[in-house]
């Protein structure tokens, strides 16, 4: 079956005038189903490197639909392009592929291949894309996009860092670009405004619309032309309000030229609200070096957290093994959230044992369940003068804790012996705590049994963990070697992966990573 992504073309259609409806051809099934092609009106093909994945959705109106194929045609570029094919699309000729959907009911969006230039290709070649939909039960649907060889390339400048801002107050951004192509942007262009979770958008423009959820953001269109060479900024800022208990964020926007293609992170449907004053226009601005191509900033606040070490006590005989129980618990006021961010951690904690014990890993597989308990400190072995373990949450809220469990073996009485749990801030993100009194909590003992008693003989002990993250209330975190609400999270290379999703906001390359459309780069066949 075909790769699906969220279903959003046919909404996007009507509300931004980006892509042509195709008329499906009379037929005896002209009263019931019928299909709708939801095609981008143009795609530009720059002279070097590669052109984004095309956009392509299809919809069954009136019912459901059953053996729907779409067969998309590019052979009007032949010498000027070449097609890598995406998705689960299969080629039937040079240039051409077939996409199978099967049954279909409501609609589907389809990454059928990109396009890259041949060495003969030139700024002003053109060409058509075009496209023809069946089905077993519904009549033929046929649609067609524009092809133009370097056509507009519009970059982003970056915003500036944002420092102190005081908590819940009001800040501004003013987006700007410029075209780099060789060609007019001649339908004007549209806005899309994302931004990290703890700020809010001010809903102030007719052309603007606004989505229910912050870290979403808004979309605009603007009809003025932006020719080769020119560059413009909105004449009014965004307005941002910082929530109160927000420390970090980010803020970012993406251009492109109406009736081109969209980026795969937008929805129309997620901005169902108009704003009301008057219309956000574009005013010009030089041009020059300051366009990078990535319309993405920081922002800091002064807002602190306060953090609460956790200690415990290690009780029990000369020679036995028991548990403790030790971490960090964030205060507030403030959110250390990183789901945004390159960060690691919301900060740290160090374990020093008592005198007269040794931490030697965890509880064994049998007490914590399979696949036994995760290690998330380092070094990662036993029998270290200390360890240092992550608060690896990636939305540390007030109220919630990070802990990690430790099997401790009592060596020897040693009198007044008193270990430490000290909480560290992340120097890239502090916490800006301002309680030190509570940044570091005893580990105690209460050992029974002779001062010069040996700990009798045990096995080697597996160099491994558990840490827990205790949320309080809805903004429960999450991060690598932690477990919320019962489940473990992922750690090594799946906390890799869960760190590269969020980063899906980042700037790589010149752009911005989660605005970039995701491409399997797949064969057909593979």
């Amino acid at each position: 079956m075909l790769t699906i992504r969220r279903t959003w073309r046919t909404a996007a259609a009507a509300a931004v005038a980006t892509a042509a409806l195709a008329v499906a051809t009379p037929a005896a099934h002209a009263a019931g189903t019928t299909l709708l092609l939801d095609t981008q009106e143009n795609y530009y093909l720059p002279t070097e490197g590669e052109g984004p994945n095309l956009g392509l959705g299809i919809t069954a109106s009136g019912g459901d639909a059953h053996d729907v194929s779409v067969a998309v045609d590019a052979s009007s570029l032949a010498g000027k392009a070449t097609m890598v094919v995406t998705g689960d699309c299969v080629t039937t000729g040079t240039l051409k592929v077939r996409c199978d959907v099967g049954p279909l009911s409501g609609g589907e969006s389809i990454d059928p291949f990109f396009l890259k230039p041949t060495a003969a290709a030139k700024a002003g070649d053109t060409g058509a894309i075009t496209y023809t939909a069946t089905a077993s039960d519904a009549p033929t649907a046929t649609g067609k996009t524009d092809v133009l060889v370097g056509g507009p390339k519009l970059v982003s400048r970056p915003y500036p860092a944002l420092n102190d801002i005081a908590p819940g107050a009001v800040f501004e951004r003013t987006p700007a670009f410029a075209n780099t192509g060789a060609a007019p942007a001649d339908k004007g262009v549209m806005l899309l405004v994302q931004d990290s979770e703890g700020v809010s958008l001010a809903r102030e423009h007719s052309n603007c619309h606004y989505s229910g959820r912050p870290d979403v953001g808004a979309w605009c269109r603007f009809d003025t032309p932006v020719a080769p060479g020119a560059a413009y900024e909105t004449d009014a800022p965004l307005r941002y309000t910082a929530a109160t208990d927000t420390m970090y964020g980010y803020n970012s926007y993406v251009v492109w030229p109406v009736g081109g293609t969209v980026p795969d992170s937008f929805d129309p449907s997620d901005f169902p609200e108009t704003g009301t004053g008057a219309p956000l226009g574009l005013k010009s601005v030089a041009s020059g070096s300051g366009f990078t191509g990535s319309g993405y900033g920081t922002f800091a606040t002064t807002q602190h957290a306060d953090y609460q070490a956790l200690g415990d006590t290690v009780e029990g005989k000369v020679g036995e093994t028991v548990s403790i129980t030790v971490g960090v618990r964030n205060n507030g006021p403030g959110r250390m959230g990183f789901r945004w961010t390159d960060a690691d951690n919301s900060g740290t904690f160090v374990v020093t044992p008592p005198a007269g014990t040794t931490i030697t890993g965890a509880p064994s597989p049998g007490e914590q369940g399979d696949p036994g308990p995760l290690w998330n400190c380092t070094p990662h072995k036993a029998g270290a003068k200390s360890y240092t373990c992550d608060i690896g949450s990636t939305d540390f809220g007030p109220g919630d804790s990070v802990t990690q469990e430790f099997t401790v073996r009592i060596d020897r009485v040693v009198p007044d012996a008193r270990g430490s749990v000290k909480a560290v801030e992340n120097p890239d993100y502090p916490n800006r705590d301002d309680n030190a009194a509570n940044d570091t909590a005893v580990i105690a003992v209460k050992a029974t049994g002779s001062a010069t008693s040996s700990p009798s003989p045990s096995t080697s002990a597996s160099p491994s963990a558990t840490a827990t993250v205790s949320p309080s209330g809805s903004g429960a975190g999450t991060g690598s070697g932690t477990t919320v609400d019962g489940g473990l999270a992922a750690t090594g290379t799946d906390g890799v992966l869960l760190r590269a999703g969020t980063a899906v906001l980042l700037v790589t390359g010149g752009t911005l990573v989660f605005l970039t459309a995701r491409r399997s780069r797949r064969q057909s066949g593979n």
